[in-house]
């Protein structure tokens, strides 16, 4: 997957176009979350003490990584069955992307940088706002930049594992399952298959499908009368 940037407005496989002022919200957001990312990070840093403060450290950053793939998987789950292409203000920004992955899985791989991340940093910044501001414990800063990092990298992540060929590092992250792979994702594109949403590192896949999470909220959500996309 080529590493771009900024790729002009242009109109998409399945006929999406973005948004003129989607590439600036996108680059806002980056550079915001970036900043706020870098505050948290700073506090974190000046109070890291002894073996073990790292030894917690590490702990913490697991479970954030651990949370943003699950996280990751409620998104792509709600992107998937709620909503539509053309729904107002969260059709162009959220669904649409979504939906046109799975018309073209492979789409995603020929998307910039910016495009791939850019909805991730906006969804941060509260996040990362609230949280440079409240007096958190070094623990759940640690665990927050984790979060944070794996959060911006999943739309990186699972391009990759769409991806005909990857760099060699990817490679050997994702045989080793750390990050997303493409056949523990493949199962989420079988015909017919519901699950295998978490797309981080896909980690979360066997507990949330075992325990039938995401069919358990759809069924709510529908209670409630939130609109389920058409194709369901």
């Amino acid at each position: 997957m080529r590493a771009v940037i900024f790729r002009p407005r242009q109109r998409h496989p399945g006929g999406r176009r973005r948004a003129p002022a989607q590439p600036a919200i996108e680059v806002v957001a980056l550079v915001v979350s970036t900043g706020l990312l870098l505050a948290v990070g700073a506090r974190f840093a000046g109070r890291l003490d002894g073996a073990a403060g790292i030894a917690l450290a590490v702990l913490a950053a697991v479970s954030g990584y651990v949370a943003a793939d699950l996280v990751s998987g409620l998104v792509h789950w709600f992107c998937d069955r709620f909503f539509e292409d053309d729904s107002a203000l969260i059709g162009p920004l959220l669904i649409a992307p979504f939906r046109e992955h799975h018309r073209d899985p492979r789409g995603m791989t020929r998307h910039g940088f910016l495009e791939l991340t850019g909805n991730s940093a906006l969804g941060l910044v509260p996040v990362l706002g609230a949280a440079s501001w409240a007096p958190l414990p070094p623990f759940a800063d640690a665990a927050l930049i984790a979060f944070a990092l794996a959060a911006l990298a999943t739309n990186l992540l699972h391009g990759w594992a769409h991806a005909e060929r990857v760099p060699a590092a990817i490679a050997w992250l994702q045989t080793r399952r750390l990050i997303l792979g493409p056949e523990a994702h493949a199962r989420h594109h079988a015909p017919g298959h519901r699950g295998a949403y978490c797309v981080t590192s896909g980690w979360m896949n066997g507990l949330a499908d075992s325990l039938g999470v995401f069919e358990r909220l759809e069924r709510t959500l529908r209670a409630l009368g939130v609109p389920a996309t058409r194709a369901s």
